[in-house]
């Protein structure tokens, strides 16, 4: 059994060294720029670079099109034809026409949207299957992601608001908690290292709380003691609801921006 894995970056290269980890198959990697995929065979003797996409569509029990999204139809019209029916198609290309995918392979394609918690095999994997895709696929599916993260499934329609949540989530965590580390060391109270740590390790034993089973209302109930000083504080979020509001509008409006056409037939 063997892995293919088309375009090595970011997402390609995390999916590549994650799989090797957590698989017994064995891997093979492509990108245009074969020092690219060089690296990232680098980091597993399992991982090995194919000389050209022909090679990993032919040898693959699973392939995995990870390159732009402008790049996804050339691709699939070029191994498409090559796949089986049985091969294990993905694609991290959210912006991907599964149906009109359809018409270049007899594989059946799935989405998927990697997060960059999946490098601490945790988080959600979302994952987009088209209307034929049988309880078969989505097992298959679910064996391979499962060891590097929660597949969790959804609909076309919902990958952008979902996407923020997950995908992009780490990274608007990550913008808050950074603003919350300037303003507290703002105040002279701590220097800015201190604020990061604190921030850090709260944020660490927060994410342990909800992992044992608490509620974000659980949460805010245990801390908030009426009248006390964590009620005073919460009145800084009235309105917060729209800051997140505003950001689901932006990603959509900048997606509808960047849609690509629809794959053309024939």
């Amino acid at each position: 059994m063997t892995i293919g894995i088309i375009g090595t970056g970011h997402m390609g290269g995390m999916l590549a060294a994650l799989l090797a980890d957590t698989s017994s198959e064995r891997i093979l990697v492509f990108n245009r720029t074969p020092e690219k995929a060089a690296l990232v065979a680098e980091r597993h003797p399992h991982i090995a670079v194919a000389r050209d996409v022909c090679d990993i569509a032919e040898a693959c029990d699973t392939v995995i099109i990870c390159t732009r999204a402008a790049d996804g139809e050339q691709v699939i019209r070029h191994i498409g034809p090559l796949l089986s029916p049985t091969t294990l198609l993905l694609t991290t290309i959210s912006t991907a026409h599964l149906a009109s995918w359809q018409q270049f392979t007899p594989a059946i394609p799935v989405k998927m949207v990697p997060s960059l918690t999946q490098w601490v095999k945790s988080g959600v994997i979302l994952v987009i299957y088209p209307e034929n895709a049988d309880r078969g696929i989505k097992r298959r599916v679910e064996d391979l992601l499962g060891p590097i993260g929660q597949p969790f499934p959804i609909a076309d329609e919902q990958v952008r608001v979902a996407s923020d949540l997950t995908s992009c989530g780490p990274a608007f965590w990550a913008r808050l908690c950074l603003a919350w580390t300037n303003a507290a060391a703002a105040t002279g109270a701590l220097s800015h290292e201190e604020a990061a740590k604190l921030v850090r390790e709260t944020a660490i034993g927060f994410a342990r709380l909800l992992e044992a089973g608490w509620s974000f209302d659980e949460i805010l109930d245990a801390v908030c003691v009426p009248g006390g000083v964590t009620q005073a504080g919460l009145e800084a979020f009235t309105g917060v609801e729209a800051v997140f509001t505003n950001l689901h509008r932006l990603t959509a409006h900048f997606a509808r921006g960047h849609m690509p056409e629809a794959p053309r037939g024939g």
